[in-house]
C-alpha cells in the first residue's frame, strides 16, 4: 500500500480493495445526457421523416435512443461491482474461514453509499470489521477513490486474558510437560 499525503496510514487497517470512480460515470448522468442528445437528434430527424413530426414519437425516440445508449454503462457497473463484491467475499472467507459472512452486491453498494461498519467473527472472536472509506483528493474534478478495508479492533482484555492464562498455566504445572 503506497502512502500519499492525502491518506496517511492507519493504524489496525489493512486494504483489501481500492478502485476509482469518474464524477461523470453515473448511469443517471448518461441518460440525461443521451436523453438531450436524442432530442436533438429527433428535431433533426423530423425534417426527414414525417413520423417524426408528432409529441409522442419524439418522446418515445428519446427515451428508447437513451436507453439503448445507457445500458451497456449499467451493465459495465454492475459486472464491475459483481467483481469487486467477490473479491472482497474471497478475502472474508479467507480471513474468517465461515460461508455465512458473504456480502451480497446489494448489501456492498449500502455499505460504500452509507459506510456502515460489518462486524466479523475470526473463529468465533469478535475484533474485525469491514468498511468502505472514501478516499480524500485535492482536486475537484479527479476521480472518486475508495477503499474497502478491514480494521482489526483489539479486544478490551484480550491480552491481558490471555497472560493470565499462561501465568495460571504455568503455576499449576510447575512449567513442565509430562509425557
Amino acid at each position: 500500500m503506497e502512502n500519499s499525503p492525502v491518506d496517511p496510514p492507519r493504524k489496525h487497517t489493512v486494504a483489501l480493495v481500492r478502485w476509482s470512480k469518474k464524477p461523470g460515470e453515473s448511469p443517471v448522468v448518461k441518460f440525461v445526457m443521451f436523453s438531450v442528445f436524442g432530442l436533438i437528434l429527433s428535431i433533426i430527424l423530423m425534417m426527414f421523416i414525417p413520423g417524426l413530426r408528432s409529441f409522442g414519437a419524439v418522446v418515445l425516440f428519446t427515451v428508447f435512443f437513451a436507453l439503448l445508449l445507457t445500458l451497456p454503462t449499467v451493465k459495465g457497473r454492475r459486472a464491475f461491482m459483481l467483481g469487486l463484491t467477490k473479491r472482497v467475499n474471497d478475502t472474508i472467507a479467507e480471513v474468517t474461514n465461515t460461508p455465512g459472512d458473504q456480502l451480497s452486491v446489494k448489501e456492498f453498494q449500502r455499505m460504500v453509499k452509507s459506510g456502515e461498519r460489518r462486524p466479523l467473527l475470526v473463529s468465533g472472536v469478535p475484533g474485525l470489521n469491514l468498511h468502505v472509506e472514501r478516499m480524500a483528493s485535492l482536486d475537484y474534478n479527479a476521480p472518486e477513490k475508495w477503499l474497502a478495508v478491514f480494521t482489526v479492533v483489539p479486544p478490551e482484555s484480550g491480552t491481558e486474558s490471555f497472560d493470565r492464562l499462561v501465568a495460571a498455566a504455568l503455576d499449576a504445572g510447575g512449567g513442565t510437560t509430562a509425557f
